[in-house]
Order: C-alpha cells, then sequence, then structure tokens
C-alpha cells in the first residue's frame, strides 16, 4: 500500500500530465484549419511608438512570472490588470485568488498600454471580446482582411468552433507573421511559456492566423495627449 507521500507525488504528477495535455490540445486545435495562404508575411512590419512601448510592457510583465495562483508566480500582480488605475480600473471587482474567478485576458493587454490609453477605452471596451466587436466592429480599428502587426489586439479563437463570431480571446501581437503562418504574442489568462517553462498566466507563444478571429489597430485619437 502507497503511503501519503508516494500517493501526494503520483496526484502531483498526475496533476501536471492533465495540463500538459491541456496544453497539447489548446495547440492541437489551432492546427485543424486549412494551412493559411503564402506571400502576405514578407513585407516588413514596424509597431508605433504606443504599440512598442505596450510590447515593451508586456515583455516586463512577462519577466515577472505572473500566473494563476494554482502556480508559484506572482498571481497578486493580475490585480493591477483588473483593479488597477492602468487596467481595466474596476477597483469594486474582489481581489484575484482563484483561476477562472476572472477572464482577464483584455485587462492584461490594457495594462500593456497602460495610463497613455484613454481610461473610457481601458474600462468600457478592453474587458471582453463581444465589447471590443461592439464597439469597434464598424470602425476603421478593425482590420479585417489583413495580417496583424505588433502592438495589434487580437482576437482570437480558441478551439475549430470558430465561435462565438466575436472570438474568445484577447492577446497582444508581439511580431509579424512567419513562412508557417504563425505569429507571436504575449498573452494574459492562457496556457504557454513563462521564463521557467509551461505554465498558465502570462505568456508567450504563437498563434496561427488561422486562428484569428478579429485584429483591431488603435488610432491616434485613442490616446491621451501628453
Amino acid at each position: 500500500m502507497a503511503t501519503k507521500a508516494e500517493l501526494s507525488t503520483q496526484i502531483e504528477h498526475l496533476e501536471h500530465e492533465v495540463r500538459r495535455l491541456k496544453r497539447s490540445v489548446s495547440h492541437m486545435s489551432l492546427d485543424c484549419s486549412p494551412e493559411p495562404a503564402r506571400g502576405y508575411y514578407e513585407r516588413a512590419v514596424y509597431p508605433s511608438e504606443h504599440a512598442r512601448r505596450a510590447i515593451e510592457r508586456a515583455e516586463a510583465e512577462w519577466e515577472r512570472d505572473v500566473t494563476e495562483p494554482q502556480y508559484e508566480g506572482d498571481y497578486e500582480r493580475i490585480n493591477a490588470y483588473i483593479k488597477g488605475r492602468d487596467g481595466l480600473n474596476w477597483s469594486w471587482e474582489k481581489d484575484y485568488t482563484k483561476d477562472g474567478q476572472f477572464s482577464w485576458c483584455g485587462a492584461f493587454v490594457a495594462f500593456c498600454y497602460g495610463s497613455v490609453l484613454l481610461a473610457d477605452i481601458r474600462k468600457k471596451i478592453m474587458p471582453s471580446c463581444y465589447r471590443l466587436m461592439n464597439n469597434w466592429g464598424r470602425t476603421s480599428r478593425l482590420r479585417e482582411g489583413e495580417v496583424p502587426m505588433p502592438g495589434d489586439i487580437v482576437v482570437v479563437f480558441t478551439d475549430c468552433s470558430r465561435s462565438p463570431s466575436q472570438g474568445n480571446h484577447i492577446t497582444l501581437c508581439v511580431g509579424a507573421p512567419d513562412e508557417s503562418g504563425n505569429f507571436p504574442t504575449i498573452e494574459g489568462n492562457a496556457h504557454g511559456m513563462s521564463p521557467h517553462g509551461p505554465t498558465e498566466g502570462v505568456i508567450k507563444r504563437e498563434r496561427s492566423l488561422d486562428s484569428v478571429a478579429h485584429i483591431y489597430r488603435l488610432l491616434p485619437e485613442d490616446f491621451e495627449e501628453r
């Protein structure tokens, strides 16, 4: 009969395998669609100054090793994205203490742009895929038929059902697509790579162009004059 310590080790190993399999399924699901067309990734792509700073801030948050509470990273940092003045500024929300308590992918991107992005945009538009589509779906911020540029807010589908139509996860594009039609992102509330390996939280990964629901590119009037 196994000892309590041995059972605990076995449970920890099984939990790790479950998380690994979930990540594998997530990655495999992005490959269910046909391969993207070729040729559009060859042009040079450069971010705006605001986008460049947002990417730098995203990199800094990634380096902090922000994870969901069940991991060993800085999960309390998630409160800055949801409740802080540079994020959504939803100060009435309870402190984030449990995975799944709040869908904070949009809050993370809002925080990356920070206080230079208009407060109403961060507070009222960035929290969800639906709000982005409802507010920006008929504006020039929506870049349908294009490929993402660094700094773009890219909403993706996380499975092959490609529903709902507004997408279901908000990411920050940090680089141009490669020859395989994949582009790098830094994301919150997602599975991917931390500075110390696979985790769930603020992560880096690649997304397929086939997974893109919508691309939003911020306009000059979306920013505070400084």
